[in-house]
């Protein structure tokens, strides 16, 4: 079109060539700012997940402070809380955070007497103990955003470091109970909360005097009781002994009463030593990882042979025989067959119950407390003579059953308000 001489021609074409310049102007800027959002919006999608990722990490280093921190709170000692604090802060910051690249620092470790009380900061004297609930704190503040400050470019916004925080509250509740209840009942009036663990428990085995039927009773520190009166008796307790126990159990509160026990239900007992006789056979009740015995022979202090249990059921030792224990049950198997076959089968749990209501039949007493007791010794197969598993009966007492580190129950799962084992670190919020 050029050197036409068209007049006014040549003007025209350089104003359009104006306008493509400025057309494509606008163009990259209208590119820019696209590219900018989409790079923001990218951005918000990888920071955001990068700040929950942090938010997780924080998480799980309070939530495991916390847990620490309640382990201590057991009301036990006046320093518990600084305890407790130091247990926390330890604990927590075993973590890391943004990817594991950074130790986490536990802001606050602080306790309350309830959930939603004031939380104070630990100290010691008059009123730590009272504390039940301990909250931890943990936060990172500084954390730089990949892309997504790029939104910046655009008028009024202004995206800067981001903070990221976290908190968890935890007390001590009641645990599930793993080892079920055999069919005894532990007489209150003997084991007051005083009574130190390891402490023997006997009662005497053998018919009420001027008794002639052959009934085979329990009088002393325990006796037999049926959980479920006025049902059940002999066969049902028997059941209980060579199957689980009483694995469901009944509330504190309810009534269980006592049973006529039959001579035959030491062949029930013994079996969880290994040692089979009568209507029980091999195979028919699940034994212990260890039949190994005490009695006033082979254990005079008749005192705390647990830690020796602990020992012997490592090595799944037999029942060592009636020359060793003085006893009349008779042969067990070997270590072998205890090995393959046997089972958490002689800590057990017992109701805590008034013995005085018990008396008289068919009279029923309430379940106060559960405890945990070792199954000391078998019973002699045929009740009579005189000593150990003849007219004497004995259980190891183990503590109450929501006492911190009862081996009679888990450590580690809640059981609510309701539990009955021993008290364990719970998260609440």
């Amino acid at each position: 079109m050029r050197g036409l001489g068209i007049p006014g021609l040549e003007e025209k074409w350089k104003g359009k060539n104006l306008n493509i310049k400025k057309e494509r102007g606008a163009v990259a800027v209208l590119v820019a700012l696209s590219m900018a959002l989409l790079i923001g919006f990218v951005g918000l999608a990888l920071d955001l997940g990068r700040l929950y990722v942090a938010k997780t990490e924080l998480q799980n280093s309070a939530d495991a402070c916390a847990l620490a921190a309640a382990r201590e709170l057991t009301g036990a000692n006046t320093n518990q809380l600084t305890l407790a604090e130091a247990a926390g802060i330890t604990t927590g910051e075993l973590h890391h955070v943004l990817f594991q690249n950074e130790q986490v620092v536990i802001t606050g470790v602080t306790f309350s007497t309830s959930l939603t009380g004031g939380y104070l900061s630990a100290f010691t004297g008059p009123g730590a103990t009272d504390m039940r609930f301990a909250r931890c704190e943990a936060s990172r503040s500084g954390i730089g955003n990949f892309l997504i400050q790029v939104l910046n470019i655009l008028p009024g916004i202004s995206i800067g470091d981001q903070m990221v925080s976290a908190s968890a509250v935890a007390t001590l509740s009641p645990s599930q109970i793993t080892s079920c209840a055999v069919p005894v009942g532990i007489c209150s009036d003997k084991v007051p909360p005083s009574t130190v663990v390891g402490t023997w428990l006997p009662s005497l085995l053998g018919p009420p005097k001027g008794d002639k039927t052959g009934t085979v009773n329990l009088t002393g520190n325990f006796m037999w009781i049926d959980f479920t009166p006025p049902a059940g008796g002999a066969a049902e307790l028997a059941g209980q002994l060579t199957g689980p126990g009483v694995c469901n159990l009944p509330a504190v509160g309810t009534l269980v009463g006592e049973a006529g026990v039959k001579s035959s239900l030491a062949d029930d007992w013994n079996s969880r030593f290994g040692i089979y006789h009568g209507s029980v056979k091999k195979g028919d009740s699940i034994p212990d990882y260890s039949g190994y015995a005490y009695t006033e022979k082979n254990w005079p202090s008749t005192f705390g042979a647990f830690s020796d249990f602990q020992s012997q059921r490592g090595i799944n030792a037999a029942y060592q025989g009636d020359v060793a224990t003085g006893l009349k049950a008779g042969k067990g198997e070997d270590s072998t067959y205890l090995k393959e076959h046997g089972a958490d089968r002689r800590l057990a749990t017992a109701a805590v119950v008034d013995c005085e209501g018990l008396k008289g039949g068919s009279t029923t007493s309430a379940v106060a407390e559960w405890a945990c007791v070792l199954m000391l010794h078998p019973i002699n197969s045929s009740a009579g003579g005189k000593g150990t598993g003849a007219d004497k009966m004995y259980l190891e007492y183990l503590g109450r059953s929501n006492q911190v580190n009862s081996p009679c129950a888990t450590n580690g799962v809640p059981a609510g308000p309701t539990g009955v084992g021993p008290m364990v670190p719970a998260l609440v919020r």
